[in-house]
C-alpha cells in the first residue's frame, strides 16, 4: 500500500488528511494487514476442527418500559432545526 493509496481512500472517504497523517496512516494500516494476515493463516488451516456447544435463544417478554411521548420534546430541543413535532433536515435525495 503507497501513500497514494491512503489518500485516495480518505478522499473516497470523505475524511481530509494531510500528506504526513497519510505516511502515518501507512504504518498503522500496514500492521493492521499484517495481523489479518496472521489470522488467515490460522483459519486457513483445515486441521483445526470447530466445536459449537449447545445454542439456544433466550427470549424476553417484549414491555414498554416508558410512557409514549414521554422524551419526545427533551430530544426535539437538542436538533437544529424543528418543525412542530418533527426534526427539519438537509435533502439529500432528488425526485424527478
Amino acid at each position: 500500500m503507497q501513500k497514494e493509496d491512503i489518500l485516495r481512500l480518505a478522499s473516497l472517504s470523505r475524511i481530509r488528511i494531510t500528506d504526513e497523517e497519510a505516511k502515518s496512516l501507512l504504518g498503522d494500516i500496514e500492521s493492521v494487514l499484517s495481523y489479518v494476515s496472521e489470522i488467515n493463516e490460522i483459519t486457513a488451516n483445515t486441521e483445526i476442527t470447530k466445536k459449537v456447544g449447545s445454542r439456544f435463544n433466550v427470549f424476553r417478554e417484549d414491555v414498554v418500559t416508558n410512557e409514549g411521548d414521554s422524551n419526545t420534546e427533551t430530544l426535539l430541543q437538542e436538533a437544529p432545526k424543528r418543525k412542530d413535532r418533527y426534526v427539519v433536515v438537509k435533502k439529500i435525495l432528488q425526485t424527478d
